[in-house]
């Protein structure tokens, strides 16, 4: 008994003894990590200190100084082609950035792309007009004459040095020209620009077959825009031409128009706005064929001559308006079976959409539009237009890959149900959603949109994918995101707004 107790004590005695030694051992170590972390600090502090002196001896550049000079003359350029209009830029914001530093100033001036823009009007100094030809060096130029009232000698002098180097003009605008200054103007029509790529006239007559438009004068020209012509005669284009916007009043220009263009195997993109008041003469039936042809837009008194006489087979997009003459639209493509087949983005026009004149269609109408495009992906209409097209027999049935469809003009507080149900018996027949937009809206004076948008958003919740376009929302709505569920988007002023739509959203 005496020695159990002998050997507990002795025990003890020795864990005791283990533990004092332990703490000994981490008091050791504490002091040793505090005497480290002291000289830590003090290295800290020396470090800082010499971090400051070098501070003080030479500041470090700013970030965006950093930057190599190519690039922040490419950011100055951005800020430059988005300021409008573009001729104020050249004149105020360039100064400005090139008065934050030296380095900014030598960006805008050693970066001859930034002085390619060169405006001819009552603004721009002469001064102005010989520093951008110099500092451009061999660039391409962009000249821009625009609103002269007289004819004085400032304007020949400002024009006289652009057309120095008229051999690197890349572009040619001319807008806002009144009788006294068009006679100089239109010493252009003569002369040759080899490397001129893109014409935009607006307003200014031009004469008849001007030389300047022509392959021995401009071949290089890819884009012509003649707007607002009374008349368009015989023109005698480039045969490379790519895209040709085109807008006159006078009756009978078409024939010579079209015929003008019967050379330009390359266009692409054709825009033909004739006179609402009165018809236009045209060639024959498919006599005029352009073969790489892919959009046309035809916004004219009667387009149904027009359409007949053009041969377009890689035609991917028609916008068309619907006659001033009798008829619908029937009358444009009934005589056009399978004729556009490639055609995959239809645009049909109501050019009396805000008149509100009412216009009667009828199945035949409908009918003739599907039968004449049987590929439409995407389809455009006024929304008086829908009850035709969609409704129980509907001809857009015809359309397999429809996948968008645009429609313009819906009076807020109404519903559109022959649609509605459309969409009911497509989703039946297992098709993808249909991306339905809405745009143009009609706005009765008095009338609250947020109830009416409500409804409307409940009545094509999981029937489409919804979007609205410049809606004139004057409510306040109470939103709920929500991962699940179609997507709402409206695209107009001030903000765009997108909206998830779900069982919270109320109006």
């Amino acid at each position: 008994m005496l020695l159990t107790r002998s050997s507990n004590v002795t025990i003890a005695r020795d864990e005791l003894a283990a533990a004092r030694a332990e703490l000994a051992r981490l008091q050791d170590c504490e002091r040793e990590l505090l005497e480290e972390l002291g000289s830590v600090h003090a290295a800290i502090r020396v470090q800082r200190g010499k971090i400051n002196d070098l501070f003080q001896q030479r500041r470090l550049p700013a970030p965006i100084t950093r930057l190599p000079l190519k690039v922040l003359s490419n950011i100055i350029h951005r800020v430059i082609l988005d300021t409008c209009p573009e001729s104020d830029a050249h004149r105020y914001t360039k100064r400005q950035l090139a008065s934050v530093s030296r380095l900014w100033r030598d960006a805008i001036f050693d970066f001859p792309n930034l002085w390619t823009t060169i405006a001819i009007d009552p603004s721009w100094p002469i001064s102005l007009v010989m520093a951008h030809v110099e500092r451009s060096r061999d660039c391409p130029l962009n000249i821009i004459i625009s609103n002269w009232s007289s004819c004085d000698d400032s304007f020949n002098d400002r024009l006289g040095v652009a057309i120095t180097c008229g051999c690197r003009w890349r572009s040619l605008v001319i807008q806002q020209i009144r009788k006294p200054a068009m006679q100089i103007v239109k010493d252009i029509w003569r002369m040759r620009f080899p490397s001129l790529e893109c014409v935009k006239i607006f307003g200014v007559q031009t004469s008849d077959n001007p030389l300047f438009l022509t392959s021995r004068c401009a071949p290089a020209l890819k884009h012509l825009i003649l707007w607002n012509q009374t008349r368009i005669s015989q023109l005698e284009v480039a045969s490379n031409l790519n895209i040709g916007e085109f807008h006159w009043s006078a009756r009978g220009s078409g024939t010579e128009l079209l015929s003008s263009l019967l050379p330009c195997q390359q266009l692409r993109k054709l825009v033909l706005y004739g006179s609402r008041g009165s018809g236009d003469r045209w060639p024959g039936p498919q006599s005029i064929h352009l073969p790489a042809l892919v959009s046309l837009t035809l916004n004219l008194f009667d387009p149904q001559p027009a359409l007949a006489c053009m041969v377009v087979p890689s035609l991917n997009y028609l916008r068309c308006s619907r006659p001033s003459c009798s008829g619908g639209w029937v009358h444009v493509f009934e005589g056009f079976p399978d004729r556009f087949t490639n055609v995959q983005h239809i645009c049909l026009v109501d050019p009396n959409l805000n008149n509100n004149v009412p216009f009667e269609l009828t199945e035949a109408d409908a009918r003739a539009v599907s039968i004449a495009c049987p590929g439409v992906h995407h389809l455009e209409l006024p929304i008086g237009d829908m009850p035709v097209f969609f409704n129980w027999n509907s001809p857009v049935d015809r359309w397999l890959h429809l996948k968008c469809l645009t429609l313009e003009g819906l009076r807020v507080g109404e519903i559109p149900h022959d649609l509605i149900q459309w969409l009911d018996r497509r989703k039946s027949r297992e098709q993808s959603l249909l991306r339905l937009k809405l745009s143009e809206f009609h706005v009765p004076e008095g009338v609250s949109n947020g109830p009416w948008l409500t409804a409307l958003c409940r009545s094509l919740r999981g029937r489409c994918l919804f979007e609205l376009q410049n809606f004139p929302l004057k409510t306040t709505l109470k939103v709920h995101a929500s991962s699940q569920g179609d997507v709402l988007e409206s695209c107009g002023n001030p903000e765009s707004l997108r909206i998830f739509i779900d069982e919270g959203f109320e109006g």
